[in-house]
């Protein structure tokens, strides 16, 4: 039996799927040229179809009663969008008290563009959902959430990098206990020199967290972005990308992943999701 379960999601940005909605063949292909699989549907309004996911997985987490959920990122699709957040916390108020919920800072969330962040798109997410960059414990394992999409896109928030490398040094060297990172951008999908792209974290800063991971034997790593579901390793280190709560951009269907902590091991493994909505 393990220790403890967790669950970590990611992705159910609601109102992504109107975004996809409605476009071309010659769309489909251009997103296709970007390792985006998106398929043609009818023109949506709304959040409904992503919010219908987000309950299915607020609803398998009061099932499984896990020791806590994590949502890793994109938890809208716009910051601009109030209707989004206020739908998002309706449906997140449905998990049962006794089960924490534990948020990281997404791209959608966190910039305004959703894409590179601000001091003001900062502030709005720590207004909203709290610290961007925090540690929590459970069993004999320390918790370290990351802001990625400062990691990923510094350029309009230098002092933050640098108090985020300054955090991660502490949090991660600090600690006696076992460790693990939350975060929304994968470090990498595949293996830790492939080429930078929009999917996983620029070579430099990589290669820094890859070296913070190694000195510490980090043992493993979460996160999302990639609206996909896959498991790589560099050496004894295992960085898991969950599929999304919402939009799939591959084959995986819409999901989260179910984490068992034993006393010397952590295994993990992709839980679809059961949708009875639209």
């Amino acid at each position: 039996m393990p220790a403890f379960q967790f669950i970590f999601m990611a992705d159910c940005q609601l109102g992504a799927y109107a975004t996809f909605s409605g476009i071309t063949p010659d769309e489909v292909a251009e997103y296709a040229a970007r390792g985006m699989q998106v398929r043609v549907i009818p023109p949506y309004a709304g959040f409904e179809w992503d919010a219908d996911r987000y309950r299915a997985a607020i609803a398998a987490a009061n099932a499984i009663r896990p020791s806590f959920v994590v949502m890793g990122g994109d938890m809208v699709d716009s910051s601009n969008d109030l209707d989004q957040l206020e739908t998002l916390r309706d449906i997140t108020s449905q998990l049962d008290p006794e089960i924490p919920m534990h948020w990281v800072a997404g791209n959608h969330d966190a910039a305004a563009d959703a894409l590179v962040p601000t001091a003001a798109s900062l502030a709005w997410y720590r207004e909203h959902f709290g610290p961007d960059r925090y540690t929590f414990e459970a069993g004999d394992v320390r918790f370290v959430v990351m802001n990625t999409v400062v990691l990923d896109h510094p350029e309009e928030v230098p002092d933050e990098f640098e108090e985020q490398w300054a955090f991660l040094d502490h949090a991660v060297s600090g600690s006696d206990r076992r460790v693990v990172l939350l975060g929304h951008h994968p470090l990498f999908l595949r293996e830790a020199g492939e080429p930078d792209d929009y999917w996983n974290l620029p070579s430099e800063p990589r290669k820094r967290l890859l070296d913070l991971i190694h000195a510490n034997d980090v043992p493993i790593a979460f996160a999302g972005h990639w609206h996909r579901n896959s498991a790589s390793h560099d050496g004894g280190f295992e960085m898991v990308t969950s599929g999304p709560v919402g939009v799939p951009l591959g084959d995986d269907p819409s999901g989260f992943t179910l984490v068992d902590v034993g006393s010397t091991s952590i295994s993990h493994r992709y839980e679809a999701l059961e949708v009875t909505g639209t």
